[in-house]
């Protein structure tokens, strides 16, 4: 049995469409640890200032 060419297009583009939206789905992970990462620094810098912003107000209070 033959396929025929309409079918064999058919074929190719909804696997062009499946990797397509599996390239999707893998950029989207990516960016979703990215931002994770990001936040994560972030909040590793706002500690460190907020112990620095609490050395100073001891200072300030003699402490």
């Amino acid at each position: 049995m033959h396929v025929s060419d309409s079918s064999d297009g058919d074929l190719s583009s909804r696997k062009y469409s499946r990797e397509i939206d599996s390239l999707r789905r893998e950029r989207d992970s990516i960016k979703r640890i990215l931002s994770q990462a990001n936040l994560d620094e972030l909040s590793n810098e706002l500690e460190k200032l907020n112990d620095t912003f609490t050395k100073i107000e001891g200072d300030f209070t003699g402490h």
